[in-house]
């Protein structure tokens, strides 16, 4: 039988070695690695790029629609605020004080009143005004403003004599005779509508007998707002 000798044998056990080398191995591995790390960052970097591009053009969408709704709000706004002068205006027209009532319903109360004679008539017709309050925005919804506001405050200040030898029942007759009054009745504020404000000390007349008072009764009208 023949006997055959491989004189190579030993390098082909150094090459098998090599190529079985763990080291060499994990060399590949991590190249593969290092190549899949790659590809998804690539992957990323794509997709963040499709993002910025996206949102570029929603920021484009949104400037231009933002600038629609500047002039909707504007225009919103506009709108509320000449309604509410319309509406003042109408308030102020339909419920204003006619000081031709007041003294027509003065005339009534001096009805029967023999011992009293008012020797002076004033009307003060004062305002007070509250600062107005624009309509604003909180980003999502318009919150609506409120007018300017003035307050009307009425009285009617009457200074009158009372001539007589018992003057405080002629003073508090007078008085009733205002509150009695349908005008003044219906207008005048529920509590202290007619108060007596002034009351002299009494004196004797120049001529006659009796007692003398001067004295002044104001008339309050509730407070009006508008």
């Amino acid at each position: 039988m023949p006997i055959r000798i491989n004189l190579l044998a030993e390098a082909h056990a150094a090459e098998e070695l090599r190529r079985k080398d763990p080291v060499k191995r994990a060399l590949y591995a991590g190249v593969f690695c290092v190549f899949l790390v790659g590809l998804w960052a690539s992957t990323l970097q794509v997709k963040i790029m499709a993002a910025k591009g996206e949102l570029g053009n929603l920021a484009t969408r949104w400037r231009k629609i933002e600038k629609e709704y500047q002039v909707a709000v504007d225009s919103h706004r506009s709108i509320n605020e000449a309604e509410q002068k319309l509406t003042a205006l109408k308030i102020m027209s339909t419920n204003r004080f006619l000081w031709g009532n007041a003294l027509n319903g003065l005339q009534q109360t001096l009805n029967g009143q023999e011992d009293v004679r008012v020797s002076h008539f004033k009307g003060d017709q004062l305002y007070s005004i509250g600062d107005e309050v624009k309509p604003r925005t909180n980003g999502v919804q318009i919150i609506p403003g409120k007018p300017a506001t003035a307050t009307e405050r009425i009285t009617v200040t009457l200074d009158a004599v009372a001539v007589s030898p018992n003057v405080d029942p002629k003073i508090n007759k007078f008085k009733e005779s205002i509150t009695s009054v349908a005008y003044f009745k219906d207008n005048l504020t529920r509590n202290n509508g007619v108060i007596l404000a002034r009351r002299s000390a009494p004196a004797p007349p120049k001529s006659g007998g009796g007692l003398v008072v001067n004295f002044t009764l104001e008339c309050n009208f509730p407070d009006k707002t508008r």
